[in-house]
This record gives structure tokens, C-alpha cells and sequence, in this order.
């Protein structure tokens, strides 16, 4: 492969820069997998630099995939018209991966479905408004509902495989918490199959809005006042976002706008303010374990700036909060995850 093969783009015309950046798409690199070659050539982006590392038609294969992610990044750069056409194989892979996912080895189906349902949702983060992304990614998503909820047993190496994946941590979180979420509300009896299929779709578009916040903001410990501002209005976004395209209840909606829930009651906590039940909030059970589970996940799981936390410390964060209204059903949390997250 050409990994010595450069473009300086100090080297090009002010007119040059421009049009480059803007032909170029940033794509996860194991979205190569799905072709054999590229029409043009892909770049790796260090220091104001366009690295060529595949030329036009040249073959790729696993062996490249893994080198370049060991060596550069996870994210590689493609032209406009070689994005799209892998999006489209991507798009059409998922759909007929999604028709036969119950045919054959049902784990192993699981497994890639997860892993092309992740690369579709970078993808949509980057068009959130693409009605043909968003009614695919809904459509494979609910079926991968279906599909967990038939097989108890492949739950928890489908959510291991996801924990252990290279994909941005936008991407797995809102996958996570709905995989803990679904196996949780299954194994709590209070909800019916379709109930809970639907609070796992819920769950896993709720983040949606983040699309809207620059990805280098994700990495930062320390926040302005303009950016927190931003990251608090990404459940709106959601809302806003999927209102009339997905097809998602009122109430749904309301979970999707409302699922910071219990990051207020923490922040109330944190200032030593009484913790009161507000009319703004959709304060059930949905709501309370939606957002639990948002917590969780995002603790127990490393981010660029901070380690992952210890299940029991996030346990008894979410105890402040859930113990005295749902007493039951927090012994219940315990011991679930307890099982789950042991194995």
C-alpha cells in the first residue's frame, strides 16, 4: 500500500484546499471491508497533511484495514462519490442481513448486524435528515429488537461485542444503554414484548440530536459555557430531529426529549438541593430506567478523557436516585447487571 505517497496541501492552491476538503468524507475504516476497491484514492489527515494511503483501483483487504487502524486512526478519508456508493452497500448488506438474521447462526447474525447498524448510524449522525438513512436504520433496528428479545441468549455477546468494538463511543453509547435496557425491562415482567421493543428503539435514537455537536467537542473534559449549553440541548434535538420521520409515538417522543431525567436529580443532589418531581419531566419507570441506563453506560465505559468507573460506583451514584422510588425494581437493577455484566 502507498503509506509513503503524500499530498501536502500547503503544496495547492487556496482554490485546490477548498474543493479537496470538500470532496473528501470521513468514513469508519472497517466500512472497507464491504468493497473490493475504490475509484479514487483515500487519505489519512495528520497536521494539514493529506496522506494517499490506497491509490485509485487498488485492492483492499482485511490485512489493510487492520494495519492502517493500528497505524493511523479509526476514521479514513474517501471522495464524495466513493462514500456514497459504499453507503449504498452498506444500506443494502443491513437489509439483507436483517431478512435472514434469524436463519442460520443466529449469534453470529446478531453480532454483524450490530456491527453494520453501528457504521449506518455513523453514517446517519452525519445526515441526520436523510429520510431514506433514517427509515433503514429504524427498520433494521427494530427487527434487531425482535431478534434479542426471541434470543435471551445472545444478549450479552452481542452488548460484549459492541463494549470491545473500535467504533466512536457516540455510536456504541446509545446501543449499550438500549441492549442493558431491554434485557433489564425482559427480565422485570412488567412490560410486554412489543412495550419493550418499543422503549428499546426509544432508547437507541435518542441521542440522534448529537449530530448537531462537532465530533472534537466529544473529546473534551472541560466544556464552555456555549458548548454545555450545546450538549444540553441534544435531547431536544432528537426530538426535533425524528418528530414526523421515525414512527415514534407522543410518548416516545417525550422520552427522547426528557431523557436526562436523572442527570437533573443528580445535579440537584450534587448542590444539595431537595430532589422534586417536576411537571416537565415524564418521571415513570420508562423514563427513570432510560435514562439509569444512559448513566451507566456512559460510567462504566471509558471515554478520551477519563477512565471507565466500576459498576458498583455507578450503582450507587443511580441508588441516590432510583432506590426510594423504585426500591424493587433497583434490587432487581443490581441483580441483572450483576449476572450480565459478570460473564
Amino acid at each position: 500500500m502507498a503509506y509513503n505517497s503524500l499530498m501536502d496541501i500547503r503544496s495547492l492552491t487556496a482554490v485546490q484546499k477548498n474543493r479537496l476538503n470538500l470532496s473528501l468524507r470521513p468514513v469508519f475504516i472497517g466500512q472497507l471491508l464491504f468493497i473490493d476497491t475504490l475509484e479514487n484514492p483515500a487519505f489519512h489527515y495528520n497536521n494539514g497533511t493529506f496522506e494517499i494511503v490506497i491509490e485509485a483501483n487498488e485492492g483492499i483487504t482485511p490485512h489493510f484495514v487492520t494495519q492502517y487502524a493500528k497505524k493511523y486512526s479509526r476514521e479514513i478519508f474517501i471522495y464524495y462519490e466513493d462514500y456514497i456508493s459504499l453507503s449504498s452497500k452498506l444500506k443494502n448488506d443491513l437489509t439483507k442481513l436483517t431478512r435472514s438474521l434469524s436463519i442460520g447462526d443466529v449469534k453470529k447474525n446478531g453480532i454483524k448486524h450490530t456491527n453494520l447498524l453501528s457504521m449506518q448510524m455513523g453514517n446517519l449522525y452525519k445526515d441526520p435528515f436523510n429520510d431514506e438513512l433514517l427509515t433503514s436504520q429504524f427498520q433494521n433496528s427494530k427487527n434487531l429488537g425482535t431478534l434479542l428479545l426471541n434470543h435471551k441468549d445472545i444478549q450479552r455477546s452481542i452488548y460484549q461485542n459492541i463494549s470491545k468494538s473500535h467504533y466512536h463511543f457516540t455510536l456504541t453509547q446509545p446501543l449499550l444503554s438500549s441492549l442493558l435496557l431491554l434485557g433489564f425491562f425482559q427480565s422485570i415482567k412488567l412490560f410486554n414484548d412489543k412495550e419493550i421493543e418499543g422503549l428499546f428503539l426509544t432508547s437507541y435514537f435518542k441521542d440522534i440530536g448529537m449530530s448537531f455537536i462537532p465530533r472534537e467537542k466529544f473529546e473534551l473534559s472541560h466544556l464552555s459555557e456555549f458548548d454545555k449549553k450545546l450538549f444540553a440541548e441534544h435531547a431536544d434535538n432528537s426530538m426535533q430531529i425524528l418528530d414526523g420521520r421515525a414512527p415514534l409515538t407522543q410518548t416516545q417522543l417525550n422520552l427522547i426529549k426528557n431523557h436526562h431525567y436523572l442527570n437533573y436529580k443528580l445535579q440537584s443532589l450534587a448542590k444539595n438541593k431537595k430532589v422534586k418531581n417536576s411537571d416537565e419531566f415524564i418521571t415513570g419507570i420508562e423514563s427513570t430506567f432510560i435514562s439509569a441506563m444512559d448513566i451507566l453506560t456512559a460510567m462504566i465505559h471509558p471515554r478520551p478523557y477519563r477512565d471507565a468507573v466500576a459498576g458498583f460506583q455507578a450503582l450507587e451514584l443511580l441508588k441516590k436516585v432510583i432506590a426510594d422510588d423504585y426500591p424493587h425494581e433497583f434490587r432487581a437493577l443490581v441483580f441483572f447487571l450483576k449476572n450480565f455484566l459478570s460473564k
